[in-house]
């Protein structure tokens, strides 16, 4: 039995790497765990032109522009997070929307 080189070796082990991944999951985009979002909302937070009405589009075009896929994040999400921000004091309500 004849010895494989070994950048051929590694070549194939990559080659059957690539094929034990589902098709499916190979080149998709995220899904934003709580900690995404909430960083995308401090950070549209923060932004002084941002009205309430428009606050959750600028949240997830921020995390489109990160990569994510926002398919499954919807309004109240967003909100009970800002909302949790808000009253942990991590950011001010600086939409004027918490009530305390």
């Amino acid at each position: 039995m004849e010895e494989i080189p070994e950048d051929v070796l590694e070549d194939i082990l990559e080659a059957m790497e690539e094929v034990k991944q589902p098709e499916a999951r190979r080149g998709r985009a995220r899904y934003p765990s709580n900690r995404d979002i909430a960083e995308a909302v401090i950070e549209a937070a923060r932004s002084s032109s941002t009205r309430p009405e428009d606050f959750v589009d600028i949240v997830l075009s921020i995390l489109e522009e990160r990569g994510f896929s926002t398919r499954f994040v919807n309004e109240k999400r967003v909100w009970r997070i800002y909302e949790n921000l808000v009253r942990r004091r991590i950011i001010r309500d600086t939409l004027g929307v918490v009530e305390w």
